[in-house]
């Protein structure tokens, strides 16, 4: 997919590439049918609310303190789900007590998300607070 230009040159995309390339992917969004096998065990969290104009649901299908894979239901803004699948797609292999990857203000920079939808991002944030919070056992 090419942007268009405004005869300048300029590109009128509002998407940067990589929130494009993410969002069209979406290959992370979904649900885990069940957990699997011995002590797998799927985790979730949510944040938000459609009527807000965001919500965010994370499912993580973990290994005592280990991510083995992770899905994402989300209603939002292009920029939102993009996130939301990227992060989905970096949870693979991390530990609970390492599970964020930076901070809401660094997906800001990497996704080139206006300053008016920050605050989405938080919501994406809030959700993975807590499948943290919905997480069994104490953190190691």
């Amino acid at each position: 997919m090419t942007a268009a230009a405004d005869g300048y040159g300029r590109d009128l995309d509002p998407l940067s590439p990589l929130t494009r390339e993410q969002f069209t992917r979406l290959d992370r969004a979904g649900r885990f049918d069940a957990p699997g096998a011995g002590g797998v065990r799927i985790v979730s969290g949510e944040a938000g609310r459609e009527a807000l104009g965001t919500r965010v649901r994370f499912e993580l299908r973990v290994d005592g303190e280990r991510v083995l894979e992770a899905r994402f239901q989300a209603y939002g803004c292009p920029h939102t789900l993009a996130v939301a699948n990227w992060l989905a797609g970096e949870f693979a292999g991390r530990r609970r007590d390492a599970l964020l990857p930076g901070a809401p203000a660094d997906w800001a920079v990497r996704f080139e998300v206006p300053v008016p939808k920050l605050g989405r991002l938080l919501v994406v944030e809030d959700a993975l607070r807590a499948c943290l919070a919905n997480w069994p056992g104490p953190v190691q």
